[in-house]
C-alpha cells in the first residue's frame, strides 16, 4: 500500500497509537495525540484501534482520537477510505457510509485507487449540498 501511494506521488504517513515501528516494520509517522485531521487531505483506514492506555476516557471499542480525526476530515469534504476492520472505525464515529467521497469494502488497493481519484477535485464538496 506504502508503494502504490508513493508511485501515485502522494506521501503516506502511519498513524498509529504509539511511535516507533508496527509489528510488520512500518514506521509511525504520527500518533493518535499528535496528529489532527488538518493535516492530511485523504485519511486510508485499515483498522479501528482500541483505545489506547494514554486515550480520554470514551465510550466506544475504537480509540476517541481516532473517532474525532474520522468525524472532522468527513466534516472538511476529505475522501475517506477504509477496509476490513477500518469500517467499523468509520462506523463508530458515526460517518455515513453511502455518502459522497467514502469508499468502503473491497481490497486496500482498489480503494486507495478510488481515494486517490477523487483527490483530483481536492475536497468532495458534494458531500454537502446548499440549502
Amino acid at each position: 500500500m506504502r508503494d502504490a501511494i508513493t508511485t501515485a506521488g502522494l506521501t503516506p504517513l502511519v498513524i498509529a497509537a504509539h511511535g516507533g515501528e508496527l509489528a510488520d516494520g512500518l514506521e509511525v509517522r504520527r500518533t493518535f495525540l499528535t496528529t489532527r485531521s488538518v493535516e492530511f487531505d485523504a485519511l486510508l483506514v485499515a483498522a479501528a484501534p482500541p483505545p489506547a492506555p494514554d486515550a480520554p476516557p470514551g465510550p466506544g471499542a475504537v480509540d476517541p482520537r481516532v473517532v474525532v480525526m474520522l468525524q472532522e476530515a468527513y466534516r472538511h469534504a476529505k475522501a475517506i477510505g477504509a477496509w476490513g476492520d477500518g469500517v467499523a472505525a468509520l462506523t463508530e464515529a458515526g460517518v455515513a457510509s453511502d455518502a459522497p467521497g467514502i469508499v468502503l469494502g473491497g481490497t486496500p488497493e482498489s480503494v486507495f485507487a478510488q481515494v486517490n481519484d477523487l483527490l483530483a477535485g481536492h475536497r468532495v464538496w458534494e458531500r454537502f449540498t446548499a440549502g
